[in-house]
């Protein structure tokens, strides 16, 4: 009887098994015509930046990047003003689903490049969105490494230095490459144009940073006029699915604190502009203290410019998604070390802060005396409904000063910079993605 039944149940298996192996196979293959259909979309992303003339820098007095032999820091020596463009969350989906967003990415950045020439371009990360789209409005493929590299011909072409950090979509838990092995693709020396270099990694950390660079401005004399601080804000607090569906943001790493704070100590502690991807808590500090203040000056914070137009979450009870923002263990402030140990309660070497992160907010406050600022960013995938929207779009210029001063200024891609609002997409300009909150009197489209 046993003998029998054994015979039954052998059948039974061997199907299985069959059907197991099939699906593999089918899933190997549809894997593979997945890639070759990605890269395919890649070649002709390629295809069209090459499309475009180079920026042309012959009428001006470019400024060129140096590797100083003392300190191995790049350092960029002038003294004449150095102009410094931020562009941030372009969201490159690199993908079959992503293409035509893609291409007015693409034409976008291109066009800002050709207009403002810059001496330097800081990437402050979210390059790419290696997303397995639709879901969740992703390119349509996993290999972020393909999808950096697009990107990376961007400048390589236009034959703009730029450098980066990462965002927390740069590399995603799914994705081919790993953080530490994207870094070193921006870093292959067969780049001619980016001058990323990784100075710092606390590579002992369980989710190690891998994007800390400190970039010198000097005059002719010699002397430090600024010190451009790029730093990892990190992505999430753990590699699981969890953190991302949490919004779980990490935060800037006490190693990080530390490396930077002795390391401008050992430059002679020049004043730092600093740039990272997730906006610190102080950002949220600073918003709420004006806004309960009917955005009228406060002890600690002052308005200057922009809006907020991040959906209110009532979850976290913020339209600004920093790091550590589900914590509730400390207080807002406490998050992280960073503004403490170099703001003006520390080593007082910070004069602004440049985030990106929140894809609708371009507000612009003083909070205890440094410039904390949301740049303009270039998302057409990641938000539903962005790809349309115009007002929030475009660059973040800043220029350093032979002196050490610097000013900064949001300029649009469209009203500064002549893009085309028919192109690809139609673009309106005349509201806010969402239309939630503006300070009262604020001109936030022409």
């Amino acid at each position: 009887m046993a003998r029998e039944r054994g015979k039954r149940e052998a059948p039974k298996k061997h199907r299985f098994l069959k059907f197991l192996g099939g699906l593999l196979v089918t899933l190997v293959c549809c894997f593979a015509i997945l890639f070759v259909v990605n890269f395919g979309f890649s070649l002709s992303l390629r295809h069209y930046i090459n499309s475009f003339d180079p920026v042309d820098y012959s009428d001006v007095d470019r400024v060129l990047p140096a590797v100083d032999q003392e300190t191995g820091y790049y350092t960029f020596t002038t003294d004449d003003d150095l102009k410094i463009m931020m562009l941030t969350d372009i969201h490159l989906g690199g993908g079959c689903w992503s293409h035509t967003k893609d291409k007015k990415t693409i034409y976008e950045v291109i066009t800002m490049l050709q207009q403002e020439k810059p001496d330097l371009v800081i990437l402050d990360g979210d390059n790419t969105f290696a997303v397995p789209g639709p879901v969740y409005n992703g390119g349509g493929t996993l290999n972020n490494a393909m999808a950096a590299k697009d990107v990376i011909e961007i400048f390589e072409h236009e034959g703009v230095y730029f450098t980066t950090v990462f965002g927390n979509h740069d590399t995603e838990v799914f994705d081919y490459t790993g953080r530490q092995k994207l870094a070193e693709i921006y870093m292959d020396e067969k780049y001619d144009y980016c001058i990323f270099n990784q100075d710092f990694t606390d590579s002992d950390a369980d989710i190690p940073s891998v994007t800390n660079q400190i970039i010198q401005v000097k005059n002719t004399k010699g002397e430090i006029t600024k010190a451009i601080l790029l730093l990892d804000s990190n992505a999430y607090v753990d590699e699981s699915i969890r953190a991302v569906l949490d919004w779980d943001y990490d935060i800037i790493h006490e190693a990080e604190v530390d490396w930077a704070k002795s390391s401008l100590e050992e430059l002679g502690n020049p004043k730092t502009l600093a740039f990272f991807h997730i906006p610190t808590s102080e950002f949220r500090v600073a918003y709420e203290e004006l806004a309960a203040n009917d955005w009228k000056d406060t002890e600690n914070s002052r308005y200057v410019s922009g809006v907020w137009d991040e959906k209110m979450d009532e979850t976290v009870n913020s339209r600004i998604w920093h790091g550590g923002i589900t914590r509730t263990d400390v207080e807002l402030a406490d998050i992280d070390n960073f503004f403490e140990e170099l703001g003006p309660d520390g080593a007082n070497l910070l004069e602004a802060c440049f985030c990106g992160h929140d894809h609708v907010n371009n507000g612009v406050v003083t909070y205890k005396g440094v410039s904390l600022v949301y740049g303009y960013s270039l998302d057409n995938l990641a938000y539903t409904g962005i790809n349309e929207s115009g007002c929030q779009r475009g660059s973040t210029v800043i220029t350093v000063k032979s002196d050490g001063t610097w000013s900064q200024q949001h300029k649009n891609v469209y009203e500064d910079y002549g893009a085309e609002t028919d192109k690809f997409y139609d673009v309106y300009l005349d509201h806010l993605l969402y239309g939630d909150e503006a300070p009262a009197g604020v001109l936030f489209c022409k």
